[in-house]
């Protein structure tokens, strides 16, 4: 699954990599959310690439696209005569300009709007952005306070809490936070709730950092997949187990994470 991270260094490249580019034509594969005429975006200029939690925005001169990756998408920006990597049938969106066509595989999710109308409602939608120029801590931490029954490790993936954290994200942040994912909003003190935030901007942007360089970003995980190892502060094992109901991969020290 593509987190915060992972969609704001897409959008960081796009916005390099196809620069300036006039559509002169648009492929799609599916039409469920496409809301206005595809000719429309005919003769107009790409003008940057930005994110919104998971969601990756295109911004053609007043109108927007909206990609979501989910788990197996990605995007891959060609020469124009450049044959693609990947096999036809799993495109979703090709927007070919002058001297570079960007192409869209495997994304389950391909909206097309007007550029306020779509980023209004998305804005709507989703909790603040730990990577937007808007962040609101206070945001944050008033969003998750709404769900006092909720267990944090579940309240962390819900997209209108906090936009961008995915299942590794939430993992890291509990373990740095020294909080069980099985602990309710409401048990958690206020210094837990601040410093949960806190982590999440913090981690978010390193991820980020790493993700622009091209590195790998396991240096950075010390729980997230460390099946059956040991746990960096305490020497502990780490227990892994889906959480319930989500059914997501969770990694906890149970010595550490109280």
């Amino acid at each position: 699954m593509v987190e915060g991270p992972t969609a704001k260094a897409y959008a960081i490249k796009i916005s390099r990599e196809f620069s300036g580019e006039i559509v002169k034509d648009v492929v799609v594969k599916t039409f469920k959310r496409i809301h206005i005429p595809l000719t429309e975006l005919f003769g107009k200029r790409f003008v940057n690439a930005d994110s919104l939690g998971k969601n990756i925005l295109l911004f053609f001169d007043g109108l927007a696209v909206r990609v979501h990756l989910m788990m197996y998408g990605a995007i891959h920006i060609y020469n124009i005569d450049e044959d693609l990597l990947k096999p036809e049938r799993l495109v979703r969106l090709l927007v070919k300009g002058c001297e570079r066509k960007l192409v869209v595989y495997n994304a389950p999710i391909v909206e097309i709007d007007r550029a306020e109308g779509l980023v209004s409602r998305l804005k709507g939608e989703l909790g603040p952005d730990p990577l937007s120029n808007d962040w609101d801590r206070g945001r944050a931490i008033e969003n998750l306070l709404k769900f006092k029954s909720e267990k944090v490790g579940v309240a962390l993936l819900n997209q209108s809490i906090i936009a961008g954290v995915g299942n590794i994200l939430r993992n890291e942040i509990l373990f740095r936070a020294g909080v069980n994912p099985e602990r309710t909003i409401q048990s958690l003190t206020m210094t837990d709730i601040e410093r949960i935030v806190e982590i999440c901007e913090s981690l978010s942007k390193e991820f980020l950092k790493m993700k622009i360089e091209g590195k790998r970003i396991e240096p950075l995980l010390m729980v997230y997949n460390k099946y059956n190892g040991n746990c960096k502060i305490c020497g502990g094992k780490i227990k892994f187990y889906m959480q319930k109901p989500i059914n997501r991969k969770t990694f906890v020290c149970t010595n550490c994470q109280k």
